[in-house]
């Protein structure tokens, strides 16, 4: 059996000296539980196998067992300032864009910290795109807002990994344990049918977009072309008024109180 190889390289990238750890040979999965207990400090970049660690101007990632949310180890991301990014790239996975799973992870912060949730392709570092925003107020594992649970939009193109990144523009030190990739529950069949009932009109349209029902709809994201996220609609209501995007092709996910999201892909005018 060939197993995983792992190694790491340096290299000039956008002007700046990146260090990049990087896992050969991985078959993708379709779901995974980490809680990183296998690997001990305090090594720089060192993360699971099939996982990757990309530190840039100094940045920081290391395997910390500063009392992790379970067992004895957890990821540890820091770094302030420009340039100063660390991110963490997850296994990779088939289904990541099929809206059947979730990723489910405990964080905390020794102070007010920031990280990004988002995807990557090939480790490269500006290919990064935010999916969504994490603000991080909790300095224990034990308060309720430590566990959190992203959805991902059918719209992220195949062949992408979910990654977390600290951009650098915050002083805190982020800790991250017990991370899931798992099917969303409670996934039954008339579930999927509430979802399967909403519709969003017209396509294509000008200025205002009209959700059909909006009774379960707990959030709206609207992401362009390739994925990325532009705005965020808390509360919906069954009119979405549009008009300062620009004209082009548009992905309208509906994120159902249930956990489910339904993808629409919608063209302005």
């Amino acid at each position: 059996m060939i197993k995983n190889l792992s190694f790491k390289i340096g290299f000039p990238l956008l002007g700046i000296l990146g260090g990049v750890s990087l896992n050969a040979q991985c078959t993708a999965v379709s779901s995974f539980s980490e809680n990183f207990d296998a690997y001990s400090c305090c090594s720089m970049g060192v993360v699971p196998t099939c996982w990757d660690s990309v530190l840039l101007n100094g940045a920081s990632q290391i395997i910390s067992s500063t009392s992790p949310a379970s067992g004895t180890s957890q990821i540890y991301q820091t770094g302030y300032g420009t340039g100063k990014i660390s991110i963490v790239v997850m296994p990779p996975i088939t289904n990541i864009s099929a809206g059947t799973h979730r990723f489910r992870v405990k964080m905390k912060a020794n102070s007010a910290g920031y990280l990004e949730f988002g995807y990557i392709k090939d480790n490269l570092p500006d290919t990064f795109v935010m999916l969504e925003a994490i603000n991080i107020n909790n300095t224990s594992y034990n308060d309720v807002a430590s566990e959190r649970i992203f959805t991902v939009p059918t719209s992220v193109p195949d062949g992408m990994r979910l990654a977390i990144r600290n951009p650098g523009t915050s002083f805190a030190g982020h800790y991250w344990d017990d991370a899931v990739w798992e099917p969303i529950p409670n996934l039954a069949t008339n579930e999927i049918s509430i979802a399967s009932g909403v519709n969003v009109y017209p396509n294509p349209f000008n200025d205002t977009l009209k959700i059909s029902d909006i009774k379960d709809v707990k959030s709206i994201t609207i992401a362009d072309a390739v994925g990325r996220v532009i705005r965020t609609i808390e509360k919906p209501s069954t009119i979405l008024e549009l008009n300062d995007l620009q004209k082009g092709m548009y992905f309208v996910n509906l994120h159902f109180k249930d956990g489910t999201v339904k993808s629409f892909k919608s063209l302005k005018n």
